[in-house]
């Protein structure tokens, strides 16, 4: 081995015990119940659940606001999810840093809900559509842009974000109960400064070099994706 592949090695060694030392240490003094990944049926559900909501914002069926001409289809992204497991299982009450891809970058929404109630037998089990209505259901407050109390709503529904992946945990924090820990990873990010979520009108996908969704009415979709409708495949 040469002094320039030692060095590589070492390089990734120390890295590696950073990173693994980092992610036992940040959830000290809590147990971790449930974590390293979501179902297929979940991802489904999440997945389902943003682009329904997403449909109803297109369509203009929400009150209040006006539809919009670019909404895109979400597609699920392993990437991201890998990323938001990682950070589900962080213990952590922030958001990721570090979130951010070479492709993008990332918006992240993250809630988490405590009981002190010992769990039963299926109670550390995620409700992403009550989770993801509660960042929608964010539109009551919305007028215009980006603020910070809008925006899980507006990264939900902004129109050029078309990928996601999202991670869960369940533990034990002495302080607070038992811990249900949502984190979902968006990309392109949305919320940026100085823009709106998406742009209004009908929904026009023709207009900015894009198809129409087969699957929901007023979602538009990027042919250069490939879609699997269903994440759950049956034998």
């Amino acid at each position: 081995m040469t002094l320039t592949e030692r060095n590589a090695s070492l390089f990734l060694l120390i890295v590696t015990c950073l990173l693994v030392n980092h992610c036992q240490t940040s959830c000290i003094g809590k147990t971790m119940l449930r974590s390293g990944g979501i179902s297929c049926e979940e991802k489904q559900i999440i997945l389902d659940e943003h682009n329904r909501l997403r449909q109803l914002v297109a369509l203009g069926q929400i009150h209040g606001q006006p539809g919009a001409a670019n909404m895109m289809e979400m597609i699920w992204d392993d990437e991201l999810a890998a990323i938001a497991q990682r950070w589900a299982d962080h213990c952590a009450e922030s958001h990721d840093s570090l979130r951010n891809v070479r492709r993008f970058a990332v918006g992240q929404n993250i809630a988490r809900s405590w009981t002190t109630r010992p769990p039963g037998p299926y109670d550390g089990e995620p409700n992403w559509r009550r989770q993801i209505s509660g960042w929608f259901n964010e539109v009551q407050y919305y007028h215009s842009g980006y603020s910070k109390i809008t925006g899980h709503y507006t990264q939900l529904v902004w129109g050029d974000t078309f990928l996601l992946g999202c991670g869960y945990s369940f533990y034990y924090d002495p302080a607070r109960g038992y811990t249900k820990n949502y984190v979902c990873n968006y990309g392109p990010s949305g919320n940026v400064l100085g823009f709106q979520p998406y742009k209004l009108g009908q929904p026009a996908c023709g207009n900015y070099g894009m198809s129409y969704s087969n699957r929901y009415a007023g979602l538009c979709s990027r042919g250069s994706y490939y879609y699997l409708g269903a994440l759950c495949v049956y034998g």
